[in-house]
């Protein structure tokens, strides 16, 4: 259980430094557009290969079900689970869903279900498993590192200053309070369904960097 618990504390900071040089080869090798989508499919792999070897596929596929009911206070935690995902389809899906069309929205709701699975599984059940009475491996850590992770994919994909910067704030909020619920719960299922929505809403994403070359 000790090489567990040193390797779930470590990963939240080993991920981004990785993810970093891995985003940095993909694109070298294959451009901006394919070396982003390379660098996306080592990611996920990685989330999934990480947190079933490190905390055993066991004890992972236990996170992924239903736990206690909302942490209290319920409404902070309705809000916790329901503002990015409100947020994300306000500003993002709903302005431009038509403008895109239905190959970018379909895009776009299978890259959200897929990272969505991938996120939770590495950023909040990992931690959930390992660290289930320990708040600050258990959930701030990895919050930090989940947040910070965001800057690789942002940078890759020439985001504006400020679009980089609301959605690092996005992710932070993300990253506190999906994992104060998940810790709280010792659990993901809750967080999955809103995880996804938000981003699925990713449609003029899905557009530019999945379906343009």
């Amino acid at each position: 259980m000790k090489w567990r618990r040193a390797f779930a504390a470590t990963v939240p900071a080993l991920m981004p430094v990785a993810m970093r040089a891995v985003f940095l080869a993909t694109t070298n090798t294959f451009g901006r557009h394919r070396g982003y989508q390379a660098g996306f499919a080592v990611y996920w792999a990685t989330c999934w290969a990480a947190a079933a070897g490190i905390a055993g596929p066991r004890r992972l596929a236990r996170t992924f079900r239903r736990g206690s009911s909302l942490p209290v206070p319920r409404a902070l935690a309705i809000v916790a689970l329901a503002f990015p995902a409100v947020g994300a389809v306000v500003t993002e899906f709903a302005p431009h869903v038509r403008r895109v069309g239905p190959a970018a929205t379909a895009a776009s709701i299978g890259i959200g279900l897929t990272n969505a699975l991938a996120e939770e599984a590495f950023w909040r059940a990992l931690p959930v498993a390992v660290f289930p009475d320990d708040p600050v491996r258990g959930w701030l850590w990895p919050a930090a590192g989940f947040t910070t992770w965001h800057v690789v994919p942002l940078r890759t994909a020439g985001a504006p200053a400020g679009r980089t910067t609301a959605l690092i704030v996005g992710a932070g909020l993300i990253g506190l309070g999906y994992g104060w619920v998940a810790f709280k719960t010792h659990s993901v299922a809750q967080t999955i369904g809103p995880h996804a929505i938000t981003d699925a809403s990713g449609v003029r994403v899905a557009q530019t960097m999945w379906l343009d070359e």
